[in-house]
């Protein structure tokens, strides 16, 4: 962002004095729509830029009948080009401008936040890279425990831009308003749980300059645009049908949740291949499903011999998912070894299949069709042979490493869900709450994912709207606890509506824009 804003600067010809005022414009434009007037604004402000939009909103909000008061963390005269503009005007204007030059001046600070209706953290950006300490730290430690709503700008100060990690630490905030684009730091854990909700401001940073980048954000406009139609006259044949290689003993549910997923995804028709032991329980539970008995090696584990029916089976159909509830031993390895070979359809692979591949992943290179792996953080630390930490603390990273010596599209589960595609370019997923964490969430993203491919999307673009609409459908489940995955399953049809329907710009403001539909 820093070498966009220098080439909208010195290539477009837009002064920085502009992009700083209009940032500052957006600030006080979300400000009007939270807090009544005469509110009480305390903003705090570093010594550069990020600091500097704080001191434009700091001036829009006192014009507009805010009472505001500024505290800054730069000497008097110490701030340099725009920003240095925007305090000698405030100076010159006689604003109020108090300066924090010691620890001493931290009980002002105090004080003067604990009146406050709204506190604007303006004192990091996007540069943040070592720890935070001294005063800065005690200033962030006073925002967390003032009481009051926080609204950051560009990120949440103490937190790393590029990774999410918190540097010694950050302030926790219940907006941000970042600028251009979001930043992956709020994006990904711990940052983005202290980055509160998101909204993107549009600052007249030109389009192309942010074109062509190898990450990109999943938004609803995506998805909408990339759903098939449903034409007055389809029918169940004509749009997608999925077969779905699932179940084992004491593990029926997770072949149910996938194949009732697919359906509510919007396929025509979904088989489900089964142990034949289990079949009679997965028909007592499904209705609309066609079950398909394999034979089996022994109780439950589908014998390496039923490949040839699935292919059969498969050439009738446009995807083909394998995993939920499957058992995991060597003989459903073998199993798995002629089906990514021989399979004439795209592939989506979870849970048990993942597991009996365990290592051997490179396998995956020999599919007709790029398949689709769904792990979590401790599948992919295994098939990896790194910590689920590791996983964790750079999960762009492993995605986009693995996608490329695999050959396979990766979903890594988990906040945010990373999907990523050997061509070097991966999109991080902004819906989802905790309401996902529980068994079976992951078994309604596959069946989900395998449907959206029979209905005639790319894998890739199946994976990234796959994650987006499971994701809205846990967002319009309550956080917390007392749900189970078909409390989400039941709110796929309402997702959907939502997507049709929502308009993601804030307060019906065009240069601000949400990043989750709701």
């Amino acid at each position: 962002m820093r070498e966009v804003d220098r080439r909208t600067i010195e290539e477009f010809g837009m002064p920085g004095s502009v992009l700083m005022e209009t940032a500052g414009m957006r600030v006080a434009e979300f400000v009007f729509t939270k807090m009544p007037k005469q509110a009480r604004v305390v903003i705090l402000a570093g010594r550069g830029n990020n600091g500097g939009d704080g001191l434009v909103a700091a001036r829009l909000l006192s014009r507009a009948g805010y009472r505001v008061s500024l505290w800054c963390t730069a000497k008097s005269g110490s701030f340099r080009a725009e920003a240095g503009a925007n305090e000698k005007y405030l100076k010159k204007s006689d604003f109020p401008v108090r300066y924090i030059s010691a620890g001493s001046d931290l009980d002002c600070v105090k004080e003067d936040l604990l009146c406050a209706d709204l506190l604007i953290d303006a004192l990091l950006g996007i540069g943040t890279n070592r720890e935070v300490s001294g005063i800065m730290a005690d200033l962030i430690g006073l925002v967390n425990d003032c009481g009051a709503p926080v609204l950051a700008l560009d990120i949440p100060s103490g937190i790393n831009a590029d990774t999410g990690a918190v540097m010694g630490s950050a302030v926790r905030a219940d907006w941000t308003i970042t600028f251009s684009n979001p930043k992956l730091g709020m994006l990904f854990h711990p940052g983005a749980g202290l980055s509160g909700e998101i909204i993107v401001a549009d600052i007249n940073v030109p389009e192309s300059l942010l074109a062509g980048e190898p990450v990109t954000l999943v938004t609803a406009s995506f998805v909408r645009n990339k759903l098939p139609a449903r034409p007055a006259d389809a029918h169940k044949g004509s749009v997608g049908r999925v077969l779905i290689v699932a179940g084992s003993p004491g593990m029926t549910g997770a072949a149910v949740l996938t194949a009732e997923s697919a359906l509510k995804g919007g396929a025509g028709l979904v088989y489900l291949a089964a142990p034949g032991s289990v079949c009679s329980a997965l028909e007592a539970k499904l209705t609309e499903v066609i079950i398909v008995p394999l034979p089996e090696q022994e109780r439950g584990i589908i014998s390496p011999g039923a490949a040839e029916i699935i292919i059969e089976k498969a050439r009738q159909c446009d995807a083909l998912a394998i995993g939920p509830g499957l058992d995991t031993g060597n003989v459903t390895a073998d199993l798995l070894y002629k089906l990514v070979q021989l399979s004439p359809v795209p592939l989506v692979l979870d849970a048990g299949a993942l597991t009996a591949l365990g290592k051997k992943m490179n396998m995956l290179r020999s599919a007709r069709h790029l398949p689709v792996i769904t792990p979590h953080p401790g599948e992919m630390a295994r098939m990896t042979g790194v910590s689920a930490g590791e996983v964790q603390s750079s999960r762009l990273d492993v995605a986009m490493k693995n996608t490329r010596l695999w050959e396979c599209i990766i979903m890594l589960k988990g906040p945010n869900t990373v999907v990523s595609a050997p061509d070097g370019s991966a999109s991080v997923n902004p819906t989802g709450n905790q309401s996902l964490s529980t068994a079976g969430s992951g078994d309604l993203l596959t069946g989900l994912v395998a449907s959206f491919i029979a209905q005639g999307m790319s894998s890739e673009d199946a994976a990234r709207a796959g994650a987006f609409m499971h994701g809205l459908a846990g967002d319009m489940v309550s956080p917390g606890r007392g749900h189970m995955a078909r409390d989400v399953l039941a709110n796929y049809k309402a997702a959907f509506r939502c997507l049709e329907q929502c308009d993601q710009s804030y307060e019906g403001n065009p240069y601000l824009t949400r990043i989750r539909p709701v």
